[in-house]
């Protein structure tokens, strides 16, 4: 019933014979064929055929449900004989964010290669969701993110806190009226700034002003939208991007606020920008690493987990 289940599951990943044939280094109708033959065995269809996107039928979602389980088996057994080999060596797949891999990770990586030269890490470069996603079909082994909400299925541990700012441009009149509440921004990125201490801002006082938001579906516009529903302000929306540090480049160039984390004033050019704290309780978020449970970390993973945590 599973002979041909590599195929089939590469269909599905695909979602496309043309897109798997390629993949496979076979020709379209030989995949076909395969699959056929598949369906055959299991005696019901897989994938529906009747529109232009290749679908999963009812029972073609049951199978690919026993194949990734199949997969997960196959992978934790060679993970196991690996670590039984050679202990420092290995590989594992990391995801995360342009913006964690491109700025958070580089010397935490850089070091971790010191330590173990031998292991193998292979990056992937997605937004959030995506990256959900392939945490949850096993297509990453461990995710670096924030979290909003939290999946029963996943084990979070937590590297740092990030605390959310508001950053309006220099040039932008209303800063005159809010002087008292302005943030020194080589004190918000000391280990031990006090963000108790420091002015908090009533985000009524901006509810005239122009705002640059991340698309829906994005956490930090779902943290702008908590922010914005406290208040009961309606947002006056200029630009929507899917990249924080694109909302932060335009707001450093004067077109409206943005928010943004502690954590982008050490990576991002935020040359033009006045800080300010919002006062609201979604004032911070955690960056965590995440990999799903039940699912077997070889002795590579393991060592970058620990690793991880010692660097934060």
């Amino acid at each position: 019933m599973f002979r041909y289940m590599d195929q089939v599951y590469a269909v599905y990943q695909e979602g496309s014979f043309t897109k798997a044939a390629a993949r496979l280094c076979v020709s379209q109708p030989a995949l076909s064929a395969t699959v056929k033959k598949a369906e055959d065995t299991l005696g019901y269809p897989i994938f529906d055929r009747s529109s232009k996107a290749v679908t999963l039928t009812d029972v073609g979602k049951q199978y690919i449900d026993a194949v990734e389980q199949i997969l997960l088996i196959r992978e934790n057994l060679h993970h196991q004989l690996d670590d039984l080999h050679n202990l420092r060596r290995g590989s594992f797949i990391l995801g995360g964010t342009t913006l964690i891999i491109s700025n958070v990770l580089p010397q935490v990586l850089k070091d971790f290669a010191k330590a173990y030269p031998e292991v193998d890490v292979k990056l992937q470069v997605e937004p959030s969701t995506v990256l959900w996603d392939k945490l949850a079909h096993g297509q990453v082994d461990i995710v670096i993110d924030n979290a909003l909400s939290k999946d029963p299925d996943h084990e979070y541990i937590p590297l740092f806190r990030e605390h959310i700012l508001i950053g309006i441009p220099a040039d932008n009149p209303i800063n005159q009226q809010l002087k008292p509440y302005a943030l020194d921004p080589e004190q918000l990125q000391k280990p031990d700034c006090n963000y108790s201490a420091l002015p908090h801002l009533n985000v009524q006082l901006l509810a005239e002003e122009d705002f640059i938001l991340l698309k829906p579906g994005n956490k930090m516009r779902q943290i702008a939208h908590n922010i914005f529903a406290e208040q009961s302000i309606s947002p006056k929306v200029r630009f929507e991007f899917d990249r924080l540090t694109t909302s932060i480049s335009f707001a450093d160039s004067g077109f409206g606020i943005c928010f943004l984390t502690d954590t982008m004033l050490q990576y991002g050019s935020c040359k033009n920008l006045i800080f300010y704290q919002p006062e609201t309780r979604h004032a911070d978020r955690n960056l965590y690493l995440m990999y799903k449970k039940h699912k077997y970390l070889s002795a590579a993973t393991r060592a970058f987990i620990d690793f991880l945590q010692k660097s934060f």
